[in-house]
């Protein structure tokens, strides 16, 4: 995807260089009303006239390249005091203001009006850029005399705009990443708190989408978020839909700052972020810092985004474009989406709010732009969830198609949505075009939200019925992660709770291995040594799996309590593997041996090892229990233990060693196998009691 971007890129550039779109609009002016009027009269001498200008429509202005003759020229037309066109009459063109070394500049300084009533004068701009300002008159002038307007733009101008829109958009987008990075370090472990309240129901999920949204500043990364839990079964599809519609409305938020024009405040906020993150080293200070810088640059590619659009003003072919789109909705709606599909939606709306602040574009226009980039910003979702489950296939489908149905709902109702925001963007003390477009793209959201709500259980039932579940899906062939999701890695705090997920899973296999250790011994040994060998071969890859992951996630910018978390599941992970260790390799071979050398455990030799086992897995419930409620306090506790570990591996030895003394034949043959036993289950307690204290360390609030 990245290289297609990149191709289609470097072609933008090349057709920007190549391309003037001055060349593609050099029509004549809109003269209409002059073709339409009466003949024009002959002039009579020592008479005023009223002079109007027609050089080119209300709203636009002469638009030409530095050093060259304008492709349309500076017309004025003639009238007597009784509004008739007048013929022949002589007209002095002249500039009344020009740039600074602009003397070049030239024009016809004499014209005189033809069978239409039309001075027409041929100018040619000077080579700086800038307003020339022409006025037109005649030896007695009726009124005011006209001023005609011309913009000469520097060579190349078009590239400029190019880059400057580009420069815009990737300040834009690195600001969103920035500031989405520190207020996810910033809100921590909340994330995953946030998360648990979709056990709740669906006005919570809308909640939840809402506040994670407004985080992570991409509904897109909220509901790819939402594919990858639902394909692990971290959440229902059910709940995953009401996160879909809070993510809506929570991408709202940073276009409502946008629109609010805080742009000039925009070198302040990087100023005060970058000063912030530089003069100290405690990392809440640096991480707000990230996000003032942030969002500084988000307003400051804004900005730049305005200045580069700003000659698009006066062109009329870009107008005449806006208009085209306002009249073909559908075109705006396609193109939109494109757009939203390789850009981000983010950068497409808040596009769409310059050009409106602008004053390029009116609501009636940017609405269709608005619904094609909700439309587009799923597509990134459908294109996730093509390698998910089919649970993860279902909550991708349901992103585009509530987007998709909310734009069919809303499409006919333009005529009586559009003058509805303005109403209420008047009500709210502005007639700014830009609040206009950040309300309706607010209420959007929120009234699709309002629809669709109510309709989770029945929406939920159409989408299973479109991917519905296979039974053969639910039979795993071969171990495999089960809640890693790399898409989840860039929101880190996501990425911590898959991560966790998957160490309980661990934890689950471990427990069962040390359920059966013992039984390794018993009749049907050679059975459960074969499982025992095969659970630790999973818990292998699995363990690897993480260890993999856990780098990647490395690779991110992380947070202090994050990173913290990150090393404690490492470290608890290494722990597991090696009681699967224990259990999966080296308890199958002492059972092996023993088989093969014809001996067995003495009957009180037996019950001491099942005594100690039952303390090991005692302690492995608890140690699951504290890590399942994430209890620090359990985690404590479980740790007091210790001592009653090492006391009863003391004394089961001790009761060994008797019955060696006594010259009990079973004791005797077995003794090398129950000595290793039972050191093995005391490490066993010693690796529960260091995950314990990993558990505490990143479970304590910093301090």
């Amino acid at each position: 995807m990245w290289r297609i971007r990149l191709l289609a890129f470097f072609a933008l550039i090349v057709l920007a260089a190549a391309f003037d779109p001055l060349t593609l609009y050099s029509r004549e002016p809109d003269l209409a009303t002059a073709s339409t009027a009466s003949p024009a009269v002959a002039a009579p001498a020592d008479v005023p006239y009223r002079l109007t200008n027609v050089s080119y429509a209300q709203g636009t202005t002469l638009v030409g390249v530095v050093g060259q003759t304008l492709p349309g020229a500076v017309r004025v037309r003639v009238e007597n005091a009784d509004g008739e066109p007048v013929a022949g009459v002589p007209v002095l063109f002249e500039f009344a203001s020009r740039p600074k070394g602009a003397e070049d500049d030239s024009v016809t300084s004499l014209a005189v009006s033809d069978a239409e009533g039309v001075a027409a004068a041929d100018l040619r701009l000077g080579k700086q850029p800038g307003t020339y300002l022409l006025s037109a008159r005649t030896e007695k002038v009726l009124g005011e005399i006209p001023h005609i307007t011309a913009n000469a733009l520097r060579s190349g101008w078009w590239l400029f705009v190019v880059f400057g829109v580009l420069g815009g958009v990737g300040l834009f987008l690195y600001g969103m990443e920035l500031g989405s990075g520190g207020l996810q370090k910033v809100a921590g472990n909340r994330m995953r708190d946030i998360l648990g309240k979709l056990t709740t129901n669906r006005f919570m999920g809308v909640a939840a989408g809402t506040i994670i949204t407004a985080i992570v500043q991409s509904s897109t990364a909220t509901t790819v978020m939402v594919v990858g839990f639902v394909s692990v079964a971290l959440m229902t599809l059910r709940q995953g839909l009401g996160v879909i519609l809070g993510a809506g409305i929570g991408t709202t938020f940073t276009v409502q700052l946008i629109a609010f024009q805080i742009s000039d405040y925009s070198l302040l906020l990087i100023g005060a972020g970058v000063i912030l993150t530089m003069i100290t080293k405690r990392k809440m200070y640096i991480y707000t810092g990230e996000i003032i810088l942030g969002f500084g640059m988000i307003f400051y590619g804004m900005s730049m985004m305005g200045s580069a659009v700003t000659p698009l003003k006066t062109m009329p072919w870009f107008r005449d474009t806006i208009l085209a789109i306002a009249g073909h909705p559908i075109t705006g709606i396609f193109v939109s989406a494109v757009l939203a599909t390789v850009m981000h939606s983010g950068a497409v709306v808040g596009l769409v709010v310059v050009l409106a602040s602008e004053k390029l574009i009116d609501l009636n226009a940017a609405m269709p732009i608005i619904f094609g980039a909700n439309i587009g910003t799923t597509v990134t979702t459908l294109i996730v969830s093509i390698g998910a489950s089919r649970e993860g296939k279902q909550a991708g489908l349901a992103h585009f198609l509530f987007n998709a149905t909310g734009v069919l709902i809303f499409f006919p109702l333009l005529r009586w949505y559009v003058p509805a925001i303005q109403e209420i963007t008047r009500w709210m003390g502005s007639d700014s075009i830009a609040r206009q477009v950040a309300n309706g793209h607010m209420f959007f959201n929120i009234f699709a939200m309002f629809i669709f709500l109510p309709l989770v259980g029945p929406w939920a039932w159409v989408v299973e019925r479109i991917f519905p579940l296979r039974k053969e899906e639910a039979v795993e062939r071969a171990i495999a992660p089960k809640y890693l999701n790399n898409d989840l890695l860039e929101t880190p705090d996501l990425a911590l709770t898959a991560t966790y997920q998957e160490v309980l899973r661990v934890g689950g296999i471990v427990g069962e291995m040390l359920r059966r250790m013992v039984d390794a011994f018993g009749p049907h040994g050679e059975r459960v040594s074969r499982e025992l060998v095969h659970e630790h071969e999973d818990v292998e890859t699995l363990t690897n799996e993480l260890r993999r992951y856990f780098i990647r996630l490395a690779q991110k910018d992380i947070g202090l309590m994050q990173s913290r978390e990150k090393h404690g599941q490492m470290s608890i992970v290494d722990d597991m593997r090696q009681i699967a260790h224990f259990a999966g390799t080296e308890v199958p071979e002492m059972a092996n041996s023993l088989r093969e050398s014809g001996a067995h455990f003495s009957e009180q030799g037996m019950s001491e090892l099942r005594e100690f086992q039952r303390f090991v897995l005692d302690v492995d419930r608890e140690v699951e229990e504290a890590m399942r409620e994430r209890s620090f306090d359990k985690a404590q506790a479980v740790r007091k233990r210790k001592d009653e570990g090492e006391d009863l591996e003391r004394r089961l030895r001790d009761t060994h060693l008797a019955r060696l003394d006594a010259g009990l034949k079973e004791s005797v043959e077995t003794s090398a196998y129950h000595m290793d036993l039972l050191s093995g289950m005391r490490q066993l307690g010693r690796h529960h009691f260091r995950i314990c204290r990993n558990l505490e360390d990143f479970l304590k609030p910093p301090g």
